[in-house]
């Protein structure tokens, strides 16, 4: 039984990632693309920390397992943020301008 819930979310964490391939390589905008590293860095991660788990229990690998899905879950909103940062700034050669404060000349 518990073999089967193994290939089960192994299979399931690589069609994620695959997929996620895929919607990188189709889209043309690198905006878009960018929307498709959300699932490969959270749900395919975390299916595979489940799968190590379920075969290896609470052990140090099963620990490692989680604490790199920790990782990535809580890393990834900050990289992409500052990829699509760095890409709007390398289009435009700035960031737009900010308004002054009240007191402040522009």
């Amino acid at each position: 039984m518990t073999e089967a819930f193994v290939v089960a979310l192994v299979s399931f964490g690589v069609l994620v990632e695959l997929g996620c391939c895929v919607g990188v390589f189709v889209m043309r905008d690198a905006y878009d693309k960018l929307h498709y590293t959300g699932p490969a860095a959270i749900v395919g991660p975390v299916a595979f920390a489940g799968a190590i788990l379920v075969q290896e229990g609470v052990s140090q690998a099963g620990i490692k397992a989680v604490l790199v899905a920790v990782l990535l879950i809580v890393a990834n909103p900050v990289l992409t943020h500052a990829t699509g940062r760095a890409l709007y700034i390398r289009q435009r050669d700035h960031l737009e301008p900010t308004q002054p404060d009240a007191g402040q000349t522009p």
